[in-house]
């Protein structure tokens, strides 16, 4: 791997989990792509999460958990590979989809509840980036969250197909 792949996979642990243990500052931790946020404090630890401040509260979004319950129940399915392959795949197809001014209904308001009053700012930073290439700011996480739920069902559907078209070509 190189190191800006292994920087990729590093991102600090819950800050209340480590806060819990009296640690302030960010512990780097390595953790697989799937593992998008902290249940028993219910904050955003996704790919984009990469410092302290990125964590954000999902406590108001109910479907970020369902969501969270569909990708791990897709790892339970389908190889690890298949999953990632999947996800990485929605998450283009989202975020293009999004470039082109279509919108899937609960996004917008995702990005009102987590950052009102800025949300038009982050998305035009994100999407004017390139995707996959996350900063440190909040505004990636924001979006980050806001596709999640959507991203999960669009992945679901991609391995539905796979399997699918794999069981018919057997």
């Amino acid at each position: 791997a190189t190191p800006a792949g292994s920087r990729q996979l590093l991102r600090p642990a819950c800050r209340r989990c480590t806060a819990r243990r009296g640690i302030t500052a960010p512990i780097a931790c390595r953790l697989p792509p799937h593992q998008t946020l902290c249940r028993r404090h219910r904050l955003w630890t996704g790919p984009a999460a990469r410092t302290h401040a990125a964590q954000l509260d999902i406590s108001q979004l109910p479907e970020i958990l369902l969501a969270q319950r569909r990708h791990h129940a897709q790892l339970h399915d389908h190889p690890w590979p298949d999953v990632e392959a999947a996800i990485s795949h929605a998450t283009r197809a989202i975020y293009q989809a999004l470039r082109g001014g279509t919108w899937i209904p609960g996004q917008r308001q995702r990005l009102h509840q987590l950052a009102p009053g800025t949300w038009a700012r982050a998305l035009a930073g994100v999407l004017g980036g390139c995707p996959g290439r996350a900063d440190d700011s909040p505004a990636h996480a924001i979006v980050e969250i806001a596709i999640y739920p959507d991203v999960a069902w669009l992945a679901a559907r991609i391995l539905r197909e796979h399997s699918t078209s794999h069981r018919a070509a057997s």
